[in-house]
């Protein structure tokens, strides 16, 4: 059993089946109203990730691609047992114990499973993968390994006892059976915090990371300090939202919402879909204001720039946008939510997509700019950070 979230749905894997449980209903009434299920699956996944438009389960010797639009599903045969599993908006990443594999989300079969070269260089059992930018983080044996995307290992860390590797957007986050360790871009060693009981579960967004293990949840900050924990939780699995923690409470065998706020008090401050949105857009604006010729496209629902002639996907305007704004980082993080951007920007008139255009609101995106007082104060490193990814 595993639940994971997007925008909308808390997926929830059990009975060899995934429904998707309405957030709504579950905020507003503590209901579980299923809008979304799977047929019935040769295995329950007991890891979900998602891409733009699927949610992709890890069973034990199968991966389970589940269109969300018409619950089609495609399943993967593989000879060894997933480990981990993560994504991009396009790609798949997952190991076994023995190797690392990429398969494209759209080309989801099972001659298009690439295992990397680098696997047999790599120490052994191999238990997690996380993916950042153009790079992999890998935990092997007594080792944190950092690859590109093509499967060339860039460097490595001794990390002993290693369970779980997350990604924040200035480097990795490691899990090992008793620590929590923060990593920089480079591999050297920010802050750690400690935590009891045996792991079961971590998810990183933009400020704090949340673990569970068979004794308490807990939530720690970048500094390594824990700033909450709720002892004795009949939790077995969880997963994060922008504003609520979704639980699955294994003694009443139901999902049960926790506010952000509730847990972290005045250290956490709500999230707004929209000023996410609006934020990523303000960026690129501004970008165009300091003399770059900028460009909106929309291809096959992925919305895209080109800025100064140079073909950039906005997910990598996002990741760049994290170090200014880091509730951006969400939007990287949860490819699940990339499924709301063009919605809620046409409901609350952010930009409107037209044949192959996107159009922005370019009145109420200055006003933002204007208000925003991280635009008022690194607008000129926000607008040359924006620039530099057309000139890699």
């Amino acid at each position: 059993m595993e639940i994971y979230c997007d925008g909308e749905r808390v997926f929830i894997s059990r009975d060899y089946r995934v429904e998707g449980i309405s957030k709504k209903d579950l905020l507003e009434g503590s209901r579980e109203r299923v809008i979304w299920q799977s047929e019935k699956l040769s295995e329950t996944p007991h890891k979900l990730t998602n891409t733009r438009y699927h949610i992709v389960g890890a069973g034990s010797s199968k991966l389970i691609r589940m269109d969300r639009r018409n619950g089609e599903t495609v399943e993967i045969g593989l000879e060894n047992y997933i480990k981990d599993l993560t994504s991009n908006l396009r790609d798949v990443f997952f190991v076994t114990a023995e190797g690392v594999y990429r398969v494209s989300a759209e080309r989801f079969v099972e001659s298009e499973v690439v295992r990397y070269s680098v696997s047999d260089l790599l120490d052994k059992p191999i238990k997690s993968v996380d993916v950042l930018g153009n790079y992999l983080f890998v935990i092997g044996g007594n080792f944190l390994y950092k690859l590109t995307l093509e499967g060339e290992k860039i460097s490595e860390k001794a990390l002993a006892d290693g369970v779980k590797v997350l990604s924040d957007y200035e480097g990795p986050v490691a899990i090992t059976e008793k620590e929590v360790i923060y990593f920089t871009d480079d591999m050297e060693v920010l802050s750690s915090g400690s935590y009891d009981g045996v792991f079961v579960k971590a998810e990183h967004g933009a400020y704090n990371t949340f673990l569970l293990s068979d004794r308490s949840f807990n939530v720690f900050g970048k500094t390594g300090k824990r700033f909450a924990h709720v002892e004795d939780a009949h939790y077995s699995s969880f997963t994060e939202g922008l504003n609520h923690i979704y639980f699955y409470d294994q003694k009443e065998k139901a999902i049960s919402v926790a506010g952000k706020k509730d847990l972290l008090g005045d250290n956490f401050q709500e999230i707004d879909l929209t000023a996410l949105v609006g934020i990523v857009m303000g960026s690129l604006m501004l970008a165009e204001r300091e003399g770059a010729e900028v460009l909106l496209r929309e291809e096959k629902g992925f919305i895209d720039a080109h800025i100064n002639g140079e073909h950039v996907p906005v997910e990598e305007v996002i990741l760049k946008l994290s170090k200014y704004f880091p509730e951006v980082f969400y939007l990287y993080k949860n490819p699940g939510y990339y499924e709301e951007i063009e919605s809620f920007a046409e409901r609350f008139d952010i930009f409107k997509v037209e044949g192959r255009d996107v159009r922005l609101n370019t009145d109420l995106l200055g006003k933002l700019l204007e208000l925003h007082s991280s635009f008022r104060t690194f607008g000129e490193d926000i607008a040359k950070d924006v620039i530099s990814l057309a000139l890699r």
